[in-house]
């Protein structure tokens, strides 16, 4: 089998398994590297003759390891195109194209440091920052953040939210969209509900006829990257200048969350972890910050 054929399989695969946009999206972006590697060193794109040292001279080819104005990436972008090339001969031995993975010879870093995250003081002047924030952009942006930062979800889940998902007398969100696929409901604070309630109120009267819980100035469905552009903008505006992802928002709950209750399974649970593992960093934060605030006394 051909190595486009395979590809465009596996994006099949991915988006059955309701994969998120942002992951296909990144997979595919690195297999077209891998594919376009090939071409340019003249190697047969044939999956069953693709072996372990093609491979790894891949990860280690200038394409990978550099940027394109010739700057070295990080461990982590490098790492993340290794993942890629996993996933996809995991997935071909699974569907029986080929017997082995070859892929498993290339090993990265399982490194679990937590992102960025917000302080204290800058949830709290985020919060007042919002509280301000004017208009129907102002109700949207102050429910979205106020979701991220209340419940932890992720982002793909956010954009995939309808009206119809929000029920605020039962004092829940639907999420149907999760990793690795399934569905969950979310509770939800009085201070988020309060900040949904004006949201749904100011979208009732701008009269959009689309389902999405969010929709930008143009009455469609807001983008992952229309999202992160409202996060960054609202962060600004509250003097947070430093580097800070949806993503950290996200963990900025869990680290909170595990901080009030000590209890790891809860917050495993909050976060739809599959596994405990993935929760323990949040418990190694809070334990370090134990540690600063008592330093400084």
């Amino acid at each position: 089998m051909k190595l486009g054929q395979a590809i465009r399989d596996f994006e099949t695969q991915l988006r059955a398994n309701q994969r998120s946009v942002h992951t296909i999206s990144s997979y595919l972006r690195d297999l077209r590297e891998f594919r376009g590697w090939l071409a340019a060193e003249r190697i047969l794109d044939d999956v069953h003759r693709l072996g372990a040292a093609t491979l790894c001279r891949f990860a280690t080819a200038r394409c990978v390891t550099h940027t394109e104005h010739g700057r070295p990436k990080r461990p982590a972008s490098v790492d993340k195109v290794k993942m890629s090339l996993r996933a996809f001969f995991r997935y071909l031995v699974d569907a029986g194209v080929v017997a082995t993975n070859p892929a498993r010879v290339l090993k990265y870093r399982r490194d679990h440091r937590v992102p960025e995250l917000l302080s204290d003081l800058e949830r709290e002047r985020l919060r007042e920052t919002l509280a301000k924030a004017e208009g129907w952009r102002g109700a949207r942006d102050a429910a979205i953040l106020a979701l991220l930062m209340g419940t932890g979800m992720r982002l793909a889940s956010l954009v995939a939210l309808d009206d119809a998902d929000v029920r605020l007398d039962e004092r829940v969100v639907h999420l149907r969209r999760l990793k690795g696929g399934g569905e969950v409901r979310k509770a939800l604070s009085d201070a988020v509900r309060q900040r949904l309630a004006a949201w749904l109120a100011a979208k009732a009267i701008l009269a959009s006829a689309s389902p999405a819980l969010f929709i930008s100035a143009q009455r469609r469905r807001l983008s992952s990257r229309q999202v992160q552009v409202i996060v960054q903008k609202r962060l600004r505006a509250a003097g947070i200048e430093r580097r800070l992802t949806v993503h950290g928002l996200r963990h900025s709950f869990a680290t909170a969350l595990y901080a009030k209750t000590k209890d790891l399974l809860l917050v495993q649970r909050a976060m739809d972890h599959r596994s405990v593992a993935s929760t323990l960093v949040y418990a190694r934060v809070a334990d370090e910050r134990v540690a600063e605030a008592v330093a400084a006394l």
